[in-house]
């Protein structure tokens, strides 16, 4: 598993070579095949046991599946993915802390979780729970060292996507009890139509990425139909939100991809146009008299968000009573067996089978306080910097602009789907898991694009003092071979 000599080598990018390696870098090593192949399992386990969850394997109710880390198969996945990530990390240990240490915003996040295990009523759930994230970002990191380039976590993740929506699609031709609810919505084997409508959204996002990777032709417009079938699956899943989030996203990420590159004057010229296209629309819908509430019920269909006004307003009442630290991470929900939250069921009956607030925000704000608020929506400015960094690089390779693109996208869908389900930071979640195993790819990659650049300017800068090299000032007669003798 290792790299066939000497360890802890100078840092440079896949390919690089020469004495001009910037050698004030962090280091970085080619992985051989062994490693790559342990970390394409990791991922491609990883990627699937997130997007299917656990429901099907222990018929857990949604809510407690995907917040608890005390089930059996959760501990066993988690436990095995460290056995595969720790060699890799300890192999490529520089590079992994190279990543680690840039990575100081979402670390600082889950460093300040840990720590409300000081003063929550339940610290041992507390640190249980919380250390669901550092095994989840331990992985990641794993599967970063290994050398994996963005491009192929976007083929394992559209391969990943397409094997599982095709399984939900024969649940609903082979078990339709099991794959369609007594609504008759689409749950697929996720057990609950929320769960499925966000891997559909995944699922159409990756596909409609993925495309891009080819030119207009009969291949691009297959995958095209895919993630369009997939926008299907997340209608037919009733989630109105999940469908329009999804649209948003494919339209808005597509623009800021293509202008990303562009230039200034590019970006102002499209972005005036889309403001002076808003205008008008805004005018046409005052005009023929639709109001914000008739926009409202087309999009989402009910403006209470299908009762979250009333559960926020609890949540409200319990937040200010542990404001500034919260009442710890992991310590409210899912805490008391039949009684899912804090004691809250005793009032509030309905509220005792919900398992989360249903607005990630809220739930960070309810558990780890106002500072761990600010400090996660740090963290997810922070990736979502990264992400638009990424996209304003030069692509060394033709697959790279859609994957950049895709994780660009995967960021800003889980950054607005947690604000009507709770998603960002949340221990099994489809959607945290894989932005855990995309942002150290995304951050090697930028410190391998920095590093090359460096490289490159050290090469050009020495070749130009080799060319301007002026001759050195000789004092005396010139040498020999160089007199001129009289014509005679």
């Amino acid at each position: 598993m290792g790299d066939g000599g000497n360890v802890m080598t100078a840092w440079a990018p896949r390919g690089a070579t020469g004495p001009h390696a910037d050698r004030r870098s962090p280091p970085v090593q080619q992985g051989n095949a062994l490693n790559a192949a342990i970390g394409r399992v990791l991922l491609f386990a990883l990627l699937a046991f997130a997007l299917v969850g656990t429901r099907p394997f222990s018929g857990t109710d949604i809510d407690s599946a995907s917040t608890a880390s005390d089930g059996t198969l959760n501990q066993i996945v988690w436990l095995a993915a460290i056995l595969l990530a720790a060699p890799l990390i300890l192999i490529r240990f520089r590079l992994a802390m190279a990543i680690a240490w840039r990575a100081w915003p979402l670390l600082l996040v889950m460093a300040w979780a840990t720590a409300t295990a000081l003063w929550s009523p339940l610290p041992d759930l507390t640190l249980r729970r919380v250390a669901v994230l550092w095994l989840m970002y331990a992985a990641a990191l794993g599967v970063a060292v290994s050398d994996l380039p963005l491009s192929e976590f976007h083929r394992i993740a559209m391969l990943v996507a397409g094997i599982v929506m095709a399984v939900d699609v024969l649940g609903v031709i082979g078990l339709p009890s099991r794959a369609i609810n007594s609504e008759g919505q689409f749950v697929g084997l996720h057990g609950h139509k929320n769960s499925a409508g966000q891997a559909a959204v995944m699922a159409a996002l990756c596909w409609y990425f993925f495309a891009g990777r080819y030119g207009w032709g009969l291949i691009r417009l297959c995958i095209l139909a895919g993630s369009a079938f997939f926008y299907l699956l997340i209608l037919a899943s009733g989630s109105k939100t999940g469908s329009a989030l999804a649209l948003l996203v494919m339209v808005w990420c597509t623009s800021w991809a293509i202008l990303a590159r562009k230039g200034a004057a590019v970006g102002m010229i499209w972005w005036t146009g889309f403001g002076f296209a808003l205008l008008i629309t805004t005018v046409a819908l005052i005009v023929f008299g639709v109001t914000a509430t008739d926009v409202g019920m087309a999009l989402f269909g009910d403006l209470t968000f299908t009762g979250r006004w009333q559960l926020w307003e609890v949540i409200w009442d319990q937040i200010v009573q542990h404001y500034w630290l919260g009442y710890g991470f992991g310590a409210f929900w899912d805490v008391n067996g039949v009684d899912n939250s804090l004691g809250l069921a005793k009032s509030v009956g309905w509220l005792g089978v919900v398992g989360q607030a249903h607005n990630g925000y809220l739930d960070l704000f309810l558990q780890i306080g106002l500072i761990g608020l600010v400090l996660a929506l740090f963290s997810l400015v922070w990736a979502l910097r990264l992400a638009h960094k990424l996209l304003r690089l030069t692509p060394e390779h033709p697959f790279d602009s859609s994957a950049r693109a895709f994780a660009y996208a995967m960021i800003l869908s889980i950054a607005l789907y947690n604000l009507l389900e709770s998603s960002y930071l949340r221990p099994h979640h489809l959607q945290a898991v894989w932005l855990f195993l995309a942002l150290p790819i995304m951050q090697r990659e930028l410190l391998e694009s920095r590093a090359a650049a460096v490289r490159i300017a050290a090469v050009a800068q020495a070749s130009a003092k080799a060319v301007t090299r002026k001759p050195a000032f000789r004092r005396g007669p010139p040498p020999l071979e160089a007199r001129r003798e009289p014509f005679l």
